[in-house]
């Protein structure tokens, strides 16, 4: 078969043309046939012979099917030189098409005429198929491009979506590396607290606490034995000041001490409010933050669903346009050819 570029389904579909003007079904089909294809396409029949003669290395009047296809690419290769530039918006069936269709029924007005009911049947049952057959592929074609706008918004918003939650991770990052900056400072003054206090603690008890008048009292006693050279006696008074003094700052460690804990205790506590307001100050942040990213995305979403929505809405309104369109332009034939025959 004729290595030309037409799809399998046209290909039948001019098949099924070949074989309505294949009369005695001889697989061949004679150049006054041809000229009435030629008449019918509103061009010159003489065309015919011109087009058989480059075709037809035989010269005998008759053509084959792939001969028959050669000339149908001519033939197409002329209308679509000389036809205008169609408008964008206009959504129209093929030339070739619409000229497939002039031909059927060209040929079935002309078996009515001629009381050939049969075939003026037959010619109007293939009528019916190809413009069935030429409305889905309008259709199918609309869709296939409405697919396609519909799935490169959906994967613009999906990137847009992607892009949205990288920015509010990369922010919310950042926010809990400030936080936890807050955090080690506060510790770091916390410990610097502790420090200072336990030095001024420690040395303002240190100075609260005295020995007793007792104590001082062998003290000096043992120094005046000293002096008095009565060593012995002072032994004994510096043995007995050694054990109250040994006594008395046990106490004095306990007392000190004790002191100590209290005021810890209190800076451990004002610490701990401090810190629980920072974390407590953080989550309300973060709690704000994650609300926040949930509206936007909300939004986000809910718009471009709205996009989505409206898409839909216009290619559905689209589709039933083009639906319209292509039966007007498919059944204007029926009208033009219905006036010729009137007029």
């Amino acid at each position: 078969m004729a290595d030309l570029d037409f799809p399998p389904e046209e290909i039948e579909n001019f098949k099924k043309l070949f074989d309505i003007f294949d009369k005695d079904s001889s697989g061949a089909i004679d150049v006054s046939d041809m000229e009435q294809v030629m008449e019918q396409l509103g061009k010159d029949p003489a065309r015919a012979r011109s087009l058989l003669d480059e075709i037809d290395p035989n010269h005998d009047g008759k053509i084959g099917f792939d001969e028959y296809l050669k000339m149908l690419s001519n033939i197409e290769k002329e209308l679509e030189g000389s036809a205008p530039e169609a408008s964008q918006d206009a959504i129209q069936a093929e030339n070739k098409v619409l000229d497939f269709l002039q031909l059927l029924e060209e040929y079935r007005l002309k078996c009515e005429s001629e009381g050939n009911y049969n075939e003026a049947k037959k010619a109007q049952l293939k009528y019916d198929e190809l413009k069935k057959k030429e409305t889905i592929r309008q259709l199918q074609q609309i869709r296939e491009a409405q697919e396609k706008e519909l799935n490169s918004l959906e994967e613009a918003q999906n990137t847009q979506l992607e892009d949205f939650n990288k920015a509010w991770d990369s922010y919310m990052t950042e926010y809990e590396a400030t936080a936890y900056k807050s955090l080690e400072k506060l510790k770091e003054k916390h410990i610097q607290e502790y420090q200072e206090l336990m030095e001024k603690v420690t040395a303002e008890a240190q100075k609260k606490v005295k020995h007793s008048k007792e104590l001082l009292a062998l003290r000096q006693k043992q120094q005046v034995l000293a002096k008095q050279k009565s060593y012995e006696e002072a032994e004994k008074i510096k043995a007995k000041a050694d054990q109250l003094e040994a006594i008395e700052d046990e106490k004095n460690e306990v007392i000190v001490k004790k002191i100590i804990e209290t005021k810890e205790k209190k800076l451990r506590q004002q610490q701990q409010m401090a810190l629980a307001a920072l974390l407590k100050r953080i989550q309300r942040d973060r709690n704000e933050q994650i609300k926040h990213r949930e509206m936007d995305s909300n939004r986000l979403i809910m718009r471009n669903r709205n996009i989505v929505n409206s898409l839909v809405i216009k290619q559905n309104a689209e589709a039933k346009k083009t639906l319209q369109q292509v039966k007007e332009n498919l059944g204007d034939i029926k009208k033009n050819m219905k006036s010729i025959s009137n007029g």
